[in-house]
């Protein structure tokens, strides 16, 4: 029952459309739709006169007369086929052709043959108006989240049916709340046996699904919410329901609380990796779902798995029933777990190695290992992640080939955490950049583009006019680098680190500071050199080391928490006297290289200077 299938079935149908006045994704509604009536007629379901075969048989206009008076049958029926009219009516006399062939197809039982799920998807995969995921992921996040025995499941921000499709055969009642009038999760409901709600609404705006003045509660959940998205501060102010544990949480941290409040079992989620790992009151609601033991899971996805954004994600895997004292981390990213669609887009593969993982217990770790050939999975113990500051990035704890062995040999050595060694300064705030005031001062900047791969820091190009503000905590002049100092880039070109020189200007005009990008690392005692400990950053191992806590779904970032509590080679002294007699040598023969540099630029120079000058014509 495959999907590519799936639209050949919708072809049979689309064919006789094809001259029509529709658009391609237009028509391709249309014959679903059709099919639907055809099933609804061969079951007996509808009214003789409103069947499809009877329509058909009074040709165009009996077609469109008959979806408009079954539109008028009820809510469902409505949000099933309210547009099919106007579709029916700009198709034309083409429509007939379409309805007879969809009519031989309901009788010949192709409902039980191919799935209407996969149909649907083929419908709207082509649109690329909704956030929606190939059919094998959307059945992963039901399999995940909807037991056997769940009565009751919840689908916020359903707008495509991808998780009605799935749901076909279960037993349970199914609500769907969408803000988007579509007609494809009605269609699927009406080849369902079971109850099927769908509403129209905004689910954490106000939500419908409601009993006795309170939130329903459901088995389970299944939904992809919207992503990064600003949410205004009077739906938490507004709330009736005491949905929010944190109430300035971003808009990914409220969804997911509105979710969770609608829940009474496992709800599968797809989120922005941002809120796998984001600062401040998202990383608040991490924490407090962790200390419950509601998260079961965290799944990284592979990109192009979305069609209408290319946000980076994760599925998150939570249950409210249970008190889990580990999370299970999978990367599904890897090539054992993800297959090219073309044009960006892909889709996941062994997905039953996915959810045996996520249902069975800590052995099925090691064997999944052995079938992808790499490590794709790790168990980490929820103090261990509290201790992470409630990271449920997936690549902080699932870690390749290559950082095991780096870790190994680390392993070998003494190790001090960065912060016993450094204080971690953070650079002037951007409200004191860029000023034009009398008190104003300019300074050079040193950002990602000055820091060299050998030797010292040279002066930076850029110049700014800044302003020191008394309000600043510790010294005014901290602000300004020192000979010594290690300026280590957070943000963007994340790791890149330099080494200020010992002739750096003293604070003040003409003085250097650190980027917004950057953060300083200042020695914490006399006498303790940081050169060395800058030229180990700077090497592969390091800078390897570095990449092992960069995170960011876009912007590649390292957290301030996180690099304080690095673990670093502590060096002796022996070490350091070493590291900065390389780290002069390197120097040294960066100038000469500069020299070198600037006599090439200059010999093309000087020829030209001599062949036009005025005595040599």
């Amino acid at each position: 029952m495959a999907s590519i299938d799936a639209g050949q079935v919708l072809i049979q149908v689309q064919e006789f459309l094809r001259n029509s006045a529709l658009s391609s994704t237009e028509s391709e509604l249309l014959a679903f739709q059709l099919l639907v009536w055809a099933h609804l007629s061969v079951g007996d379901r509808l009214e003789p006169e409103s069947t499809i075969d009877a329509a058909a048989s009074r040709g165009a206009a009996g077609v469109v007369e008959a979806l408009s008076r079954i539109a008028l049958i009820d809510d469902r029926m409505r949000q099933a086929f309210g547009d099919a009219p106007r579709r029916a009516q700009f198709a034309g006399d083409f429509v007939v052709p379409a309805a007879h062939a969809a009519k031989r197809l309901a009788e010949g039982g192709i409902f039980d043959r191919f799935s209407p799920a996969d149909m649907a998807a083929a419908v709207h995969q082509g649109t690329g108006e909704f956030m929606t995921v190939p059919p094998e992921v959307a059945r992963l996040m039901v399999q995940l989240a909807v037991g056997p025995n769940a009565r009751s499941v919840y689908c916020p921000w359903e707008s495509s049916g991808q998780f009605v499709g799935p749901l076909l055969s279960h037993g349970s009642r199914v609500y769907v709340e969408t803000p988007f009038a579509t007609p494809l999760p009605a269609l699927l409901s009406l080849v369902r046996e079971a109850e099927t709600d769908i509403v129209l609404g905004n689910p954490l705006r106000s939500p419908t699904a409601l009993s006795a003045g309170h939130l329903e509660k459901f088995d389970a959940a299944v939904s992809i919410p919207p992503m990064n998205m600003l949410i205004d501060d009077d739906v938490v102010a507004n709330d009736l329901y005491g949905r929010f544990i944190i109430k300035r949480a971003t808009g990914n941290g409220l969804n997911v609380q509105h979710i969770l409040a609608q829940t009474d079992g496992k709800a599968a989620i797809i989120v922005a990796n941002s809120f796998l790992f984001g600062p401040g009151k998202d990383r608040e609601l991490r924490e407090q779902i962790l200390i419950r033991g509601w998260v079961e899971a965290v799944i990284a996805l592979p990109a192009g798995l979305l069609s209408a954004t290319s946000i980076p994600s994760a599925l998150l895997v939570l249950n409210t029933r249970s008190k889990s004292a580990s999370v299970k981390f999978l990367d599904a990213s890897r090539s054992f777990f993800q297959k090219s669609l073309g044009k960006g887009r892909s889709t996941l593969i062994n997905t039953d190695a996915i959810a045996d993982f996520c249902t069975q217990d800590q052995a099925s770790t090691f064997a999944l290992g052995e079938r992808a050939g790499e490590a794709v999975t790790e168990v980490v113990s929820i103090d261990e992640i509290l201790a992470n500051q409630g990271s449920l990035q997936v690549d902080r704890y699932v870690v390749g080939r290559d950082q095991r062995e780096m870790q190994a040999r680390l392993e070998a050595f003494e190790t001090t955490e960065l912060d016993v060694v450094v204080e971690v300064l953070s650079p002037l705030p951007n409200k004191d950049r860029g000023v034009d005031s009398p008190s104003a001062i300019e300074v050079h900047e040193v950002g990602a583009v000055d820091l060299p791969a050998a030797g010292y820091i040279r002066t930076p190009e850029r110049t700014i006019k800044i302003e020191l503000s008394s309000r600043r905590s510790g010294r005014v002049d901290d602000v300004f680098l020192r000979a010594g100092d290690l300026v280590l880039i957070v943000k963007g070109s994340t790791g890149k680190i330099g080494i200020v020189p010992g002739n750096v200007p003293t604070p003040g005009a003409g003085g250097w500071i650190a980027g917004q990008s950057a953060v300083v690392l200042r020695s914490r005692g006399h006498g303790v050199d940081l050169r060395g400990l800058g030229l180990w950053l700077r090497s592969r191992f390091g800078q390897k080391l570095l990449d092992s806590i960069k995170s960011g779904a876009t912007i590649p970032m390292i957290s301030i928490a996180t690099l304080r509590k690095l673990k670093v080679i502590a060096l002796i002294p022996q070490w350091t006297e070493i590291a900065i007699a390389v780290l002069e040598e390197e120097d040294d023969l960066q100038h000469q290289i500069d020299l070198l540099r600037e006599r090439q630029a200059d010999i093309a120079e000087d020829l030209w200077a001599k062949l036009l000058a005025p005595e040599s014509k």
